[in-house]
C-alpha cells in the first residue's frame, strides 16, 4: 500500500483529499505519474501548503468508480464520517441498494401508472368521452410510471427527504428522454425506410431510438453532460452503454420467460427487471475492473470554509474553478 489519503469532501465533478505527514513526495510525485492515466480524471491539483490533492473528475464519474482506481492504485482513503454515513443510510453494500431500488422502482412504476394514468383516464373520458380517456390516459399512464419509479427507488433507498427536491427534475429529464426516443425512432424509420427500404427502416428504429434517448438525457442533464455531445467518446458511450443494456434486458427476458414456463407475464416482467437493472450500472468501470460495478449516486454537497488559492501543479488538463 503506497499511503493513505482522507476523504475531506466529496462534490459532483470535484474531491478533495488530504495526505498525512508520513507520506513523502516521492509518493504524491508516483502518484500523480498514475493520475496522469487515468481516464476517469479530467485534472487535478497538489496543494503542498495545505496537504491537499483535489481530484477533478470526467462528468458522470460515479462515486465508486474513482475509489475503486485509488485502491487499485494503492492508495487507501480513509472517510471519517463513513460510520454516521453508514448509520444513517443503512446497507454500505452496493448491491444491496442497488436491489433495493430497483425493487422500489418497478413497485412504483406499476403503482403511478395505475394511479395516474387511471385518474387521468376517468377524468378524461367524462369530460371528452372514450377517445379523450384513450389518448390522455396513455399519456398519464406514462408519466406516473416515471414519477412512480423515481419516488419508489427514492423511498426504498431511504431518502425520502430528499425526494421533493430532485422528483420535478429527474421527472422532467425521464420524460424528455422517453419523448427523445419515440422521436428519434420514428425518425430514423423514415429515414432508414427511404435509403434502404424495409430493412434500413429497422435499423433507422434502432439507431434513432438510442441516438434520440441519449441526446435529450443530455440536453436536458448538467452542463457538462451537454459540452460532450458529439464528440467521439460520447458516440462510443451511447452504443456501449445501449448495447448492454439490451443484452441485460435480452437475458432477464428470456430467464423470466424459462422460469414461468413459457409466459408472456414472466418475459415481460424479466425484460422490465433487465432493462432497470442495466441502466443502473456502470459499464464503462465495469469492463475497466472486469466485474460489475453499479453507478453511485452523487454525496451531497457538505459545507466547506473558504477555499484557498488555485495554484495548480502537474494537471493533465486545463482546472476548472474551485
Amino acid at each position: 500500500m503506497a499511503g493513505s489519503l482522507e476523504i475531506v469532501h466529496v462534490l459532483p465533478e470535484r474531491v478533495r483529499l488530504r495526505w498525512s505527514d508520513a507520506v513523502d513526495g516521492v509518493a504524491l510525485d508516483h502518484l500523480e505519474a498514475q493520475l496522469a492515466s487515468q481516464s476517469w480524471l479530467r485534472a487535478w491539483q497538489r496543494r503542498d501548503g495545505s496537504r491537499s490533492l483535489v481530484l477533478l473528475l470526467q462528468p458522470g464519474c460515479p462515486l465508486l468508480r474513482w475509489q475503486l482506481a485509488m485502491a487499485a492504485l494503492g492508495w487507501q482513503l480513509e472517510d471519517p464520517q463513513a460510520p454516521a454515513q453508514s448509520r444513517s443510510t443503512g446497507s454500505a453494500d452496493p448491491w444491496s441498494r442497488l436491489s433495493r431500488q430497483l425493487g422500489g422502482s418497478m413497485i412504483g412504476a406499476v403503482l403511478g401508472q395505475v394511479l395516474v394514468g387511471g385518474g387521468v383516464g376517468t377524468a378524461a373520458a367524462a369530460l371528452g368521452g372514450p377517445p379523450a380517456a384513450l389518448l390522455f390516459g396513455g399519456l398519464g399512464a406514462v408519466v406516473g410510471a416515471v414519477i412512480g419509479s423515481i419516488a419508489g427507488s427514492t423511498i426504498a433507498d431511504g431518502q425520502a427527504r430528499t425526494l421533493p427536491d430532485t422528483l420535478g427534475q429527474l421527472t422532467w429529464r425521464k420524460l424528455s428522454t422517453r419523448m427523445g426516443e419515440e422521436a428519434g425512432s420514428s425518425t430514423g424509420m423514415a429515414l432508414g425506410a427511404a435509403v434502404a427500404g424495409p430493412a434500413g427502416a429497422l435499423a433507422g428504429l434502432a439507431v434513432g431510438s438510442m441516438v434520440g434517448g441519449q441526446l435529450a438525457s443530455d440536453l436536458t442533464g448538467p452542463a457538462s453532460a451537454r459540452t460532450t455531445i458529439g464528440q467521439g467518446r460520447w458516440f462510443v458511450g451511447m452504443v456501449r452503454d445501449t448495447s448492454a443494456e439490451t443484452l441485460s434486458q435480452s437475458l432477464a427476458s428470456r430467464l423470466g420467460s424459462r422460469l414461468t414456463g413459457g409466459s408472456e407475464v414472466g418475459r415481460e416482467l424479466g425484460a422490465s427487471l433487465g432493462l432497470r437493472f442495466g441502466r443502473r450500472v456502470d459499464w464503462n468501470a465495469s469492463l475497466q475492473s472486469h466485474q460489475l460495478v453499479p453507478l453511485q449516486a452523487p454525496v451531497q454537497p457538505q459545507p466547506q470554509p473558504q477555499p484557498q488559492s488555485t495554484r495548480q501543479e502537474g494537471c493533465n488538463a486545463p482546472s476548472a474553478s474551485s
